[in-house]
């Protein structure tokens, strides 16, 4: 799977699409269940199937249920999934300030293309990472958490020190431009782990893109991070 250039408008719209999974999709789903993951889907994410219902991001527009709606604001996104925008989000989490509710979302289709293919991308390489899990490992599914909007998965034997988390962020505080990262449980296990904004290492888009093989290069990271942790446990 290869990685295209971003778009000058990726930040914004990454940023708008986090707004509306924060305070409208996930919340449409944790009212119901009491769950909040996300996952990628084809042109961007969505909930898992819930209560029969499905509501996610396909581009620039709100999949709800199979009915397409233009992505506008906040409001009218949560009355499309028949709910009220859950602001409370914004005191609770380290999340996107939700702002005003009525103003339309900066979504712009190459933006939306872009993250829902970071999505994509993220997934072949942490599923990758999911078939390689022994017995003992306990492999959680790949997920997308909608507070820091990355997509990850925990792997590794907890009681012996050997657990780490794996997965790929859009883009945040750390890193400006999408990343792959690992971050052991155990904290900085090695000096491999010298990512300045937190416990772990990482790989960003830039450094993913100038190899031949992107897919091919993220999972060999993932994966001599994993063998790091298995060692220095």
């Amino acid at each position: 799977m290869t990685l295209a250039p971003l778009p000058e408008s990726f930040a914004t719209t990454r940023d708008a699409l986090h707004r509306l999974a924060v305070y409208v999709i996930s919340p449409a789903q944790r009212q119901v269940n009491g769950e909040i993951i996300l996952r990628a889907t084809p042109g961007g994410f969505s909930t898992f199937p819930f209560a029969g219902r499905v509501i996610g991001v396909d581009r620039t527009d709100l999949v709800v249920d199979g009915v397409r709606h233009p992505i506008g604001s906040l409001n009218s996104a949560a009355r499309s999934a028949g709910i009220e925008p859950d602001i409370g989000q914004q005191e609770q989490f380290d999340v996107p300030p939700h702002g005003d509710l009525d103003e339309p979302l900066a979504v712009d289709a190459g933006g939306a293309r872009a993250l829902g293919a970071w999505f994509a991308f993220a997934t072949a390489v942490l599923d990758a990472m999911r078939a390689d899990a022994g017995a003992g490992e306990d492999a959680t599914i790949v997920r997308i958490w909608p507070e820091h909007f990355d997509v990850a998965i925990d792997l590794g034997d907890q009681a012996a020190g050997r657990r780490a988390t794996y997965g790929a962020s859009p883009g945040d505080a750390h890193h400006a431009e999408p990343y792959l990262y690992a971050s052991p449980w155990a904290g900085r296990i090695d000096p491999f782990f010298d990512d300045p904004g937190f416990r772990g290492a990482a790989r960003t888009y830039r450094q993913l893109t100038r190899a031949p093989d992107p897919e091919a290069t993220g999972i060999a990271f993932l994966r001599e991070v994993r063998e790091l942790v298995r060692r220095d446990a």
